[in-house]
């Protein structure tokens, strides 16, 4: 990186640290193209889309800890720990929903459908994939998700009835959750 543009980033950010809110667009300017090429090297694999959100996650950060800047220190620097971070959360937090369950849902788009309906499809979809990467493994199991669980219990193990209300009360609970989260469907 240039002197120049590592100069205009760190007295963008000690303006900001002032308290003056002007100087934020010739931060994010400055700064955004950095942290992108930042992100994709710093992931292995990581797309545009992935990198963008890591660049937009440590622009937050650094409004929430703006006061804890010391403008002695490099500004890049210190928006790269802050980026170090972000990608190491969001390389887990990505991991932790693969693991939960390894399943996904395939979809098709059918060629009769518009680019609305295949779009909101694929948003239902992931959004379904993230309430049920946020369940147990025993409920996972319960609703037959998680290939890892064997699919049963330990013997003797519940009887058939008790199984099935379990299972009606989880999907009961997913239903209240889902209608929390994403509204009436």
């Amino acid at each position: 990186m240039d002197p120049t543009r590592r100069q205009l980033i760190h007295d963008a950010m000690v303006r900001l640290s002032d308290g003056d809110r002007s100087a934020f667009p010739a931060l994010v300017a400055a700064l955004w193209p950095v942290l992108l090429a930042f992100a994709q090297r710093g992931w292995q694999g990581a797309g545009r889309p992935d990198a963008e959100d890591v660049a937009q996650q440590v622009f937050l950060r650094i409004c929430e800890r703006i006061a804890e800047f010391d403008p002695r220190r490099d500004a890049v620097s210190w928006a790269f720990g802050i980026a170090s971070y972000e990608i190491l959360t969001l390389r887990r937090r990505r991991q932790r929903r693969r693991e939960a369950g390894g399943f996904v849902w395939h979809s098709h788009p059918d060629p009769s459908e518009s680019q609305e309906e295949v779009l909101m499809k694929r948003e239902l979809s992931v959004a379904a994939q993230e309430l049920v990467g946020e369940l147990s493994a025993e409920d996972r199991a319960l609703l037959g998700l998680d290939a890892r669980a064997g699919g049963g219990f330990a013997t003797p193990g519940p009887s058939p009835a008790a199984l099935r209300k379990r299972r009606q009360r989880l999907i009961d609970r997913l239903r209240i959750a889902w209608r929390r989260l994403h509204g009436e469907s």
